[in-house]
């Protein structure tokens, strides 16, 4: 491969320009991976016809967010080539840019309404046309602009890829043509559907796949990628098209997604192609679940009072007919009123969660339960301190006893010296009491701890 770059090299400097230029085949098979932040890994199988000597090679349709760093060109055993250099063109053509190109230079503008005609030079199109006509200085004047045919000749209609190549050989194979490219995004959403008496939820998931990148892929291997990938940030801002309102439920007929572990991520692999178009939000089935056993917690802090939040909790394992590793993502939580009419009952973003992990949701606050904290005692002991605190439960609900789990949070060398309910440690620096609360009853927690240091 040196010997074929020196060669090509010394070819390219005897003659300076190409013996062949040409395009590439459409694309036969494409791969699509797509990441958490703006990032997808996109694989090419095209034609490339190949002469002998030094040529240029142009691909069109690639994306519009290329990243130019990142192309790797790759043919089969047997066959070598030397890329000697690369083009990445994007300037897609726009009223402005078929503008630019005549500043300075005579054009015509025509006023339709008044059935006549002027010219001028254009001086400026940076906010609008500024026009000098016979020396008077016209902003924005009437009419439409009429160019002269072959205008957009050198501007592009598609992003374009072009290589000028050396072959020792003539050859008509398949070559597999990788990138890094922004404008493709994916994220999970969740829907929970409680049962009546809140003990157990259907649950879907679906991913939602934004398509900005300037191009639509046809028939793609689709693959997702979950988790936290490292990555340089670029010292420059890339202003960003936003994708279009089109929606797309997509994946209902089976071949969903099958997940496995990659590397320190997971990827989920759409088990048949997709078709990915440009300004697209295509939504995927991900997955689907009955009868998840769920947990509903009414949770306070035991220093610092306030609302009573109500979370909703279950286990992702087998046995709770869930398993799969979740991707980060906003669960919406639904029930059914009492007349059978599905009601939004609050919202949460979980990460990514790994199987056999809890999930804890935060719901909204109770509007039936209530809870005041007093402080009751505070004591200086010089190499610590002590604080008392109570507890004021009060459940308004008039058929329903409900249990309020109230945490006590507490950091550095410390341990509870006296409480009239039991409690558990839920971790170093948390304390739980589970406070039972009658149905249009009340309850009142009271406890001691104390903090010391060496």
């Amino acid at each position: 491969m040196r010997a074929i770059k020196w060669f090509a090299a010394c070819c390219l400097a005897l003659v300076p320009l190409v013996a062949w230029a040409g395009e590439a085949g459409d694309v036969e098979q494409v791969s699509v991976t797509i990441y958490n932040d703006d990032l997808a890994l996109i694989r090419e199988v095209r034609n490339l016809d190949l002469d002998t000597g030094v040529q240029s090679i142009t691909l069109s349709e690639v994306s519009g967010q290329l990243n130019p760093q990142t192309v790797h060109l790759s043919l089969p055993s047997g066959y070598e080539v030397a890329l000697l250099e690369q083009n990445y063109d994007y300037d897609l053509v726009s009223r402005d840019k078929l503008l630019q190109k005549f500043i300075g230079k005579p054009i015509v503008l025509i006023d339709d309404e008044h059935s006549q005609s002027f010219a001028g030079t254009l001086l400026s199109v940076s906010g609008g046309v500024v026009l000098d006509c016979d020396g008077q200085i016209l902003l924005n004047p009437p009419g439409r602009v009429e160019l002269p045919a072959g205008a957009a000749d050198e501007l592009l209609l598609k992003p374009t890829l072009s290589w000028m190549l050396y072959s020792p050989q003539r050859a008509r194979t398949d070559a597999e043509i990788t990138y890094l490219s922004g404008g493709l995004t994916w994220n999970a959403d969740y829907v929970l559907e409680l049962n009546a008496d809140d003990s157990a939820a259907g649950m879907e998931g679906w991913v939602t796949i934004s398509n900005y990148s300037g191009t639509t892929y046809d028939e793609a291997e689709l693959k997702l990628i979950a988790g936290d990938v490292n990555r340089v940030q670029d010292d420059y801002d890339v202003n960003y098209k936003m994708a279009g309102e089109a929606m797309m439920a997509d994946g209902l007929g089976g071949g969903g997604f099958e997940e496995e572990a990659f590397f320190e991520y997971h990827l989920y692999d759409l088990q048949r192609p997709t078709t990915l178009r440009n300004n697209q939000q295509k939504q995927i089935s991900l997955l689907s679940a009955q009868d998840v056993p769920v947990r509903k917690l009414f949770v306070v802090n035991g220093q610092y009072g306030g609302d009573v939040q109500v979370m909703v909790e279950f286990t992702n394992d087998e046995e709770s007919d869930m398993g799969m590793p979740l991707p980060a993502g906003t669960v919406r939580v639904f029930k059914a009123d009492s007349g059978g009419d599905v009601q939004f009952v609050g919202e949460d973003w979980i990460d990514h969660t790994p199987k056999d992990e809890d999930v804890r949701l935060y719901i909204g606050n109770a509007f039936d339960i209530v809870c005041e904290t007093t402080q009751t005692e505070y004591e200086d002991l010089g190499n610590g301190y002590s604080e008392s605190y109570e507890v004021s439960l009060r459940n308004h609900k008039e058929n329903e006893d409900v249990v309020v789990t109230v945490e006590v949070q507490v950091y550095g060398d410390w341990r509870i010296v006296r409480s009239n309910y039991d409690y558990e440690m839920d971790d170093a620096w948390t304390a739980v009491f589970e406070i039972p609360v009658p149905a249009d009853g009340e309850a009142t927690l009271e406890y001691k701890y104390r903090v010391t240091w060496e």
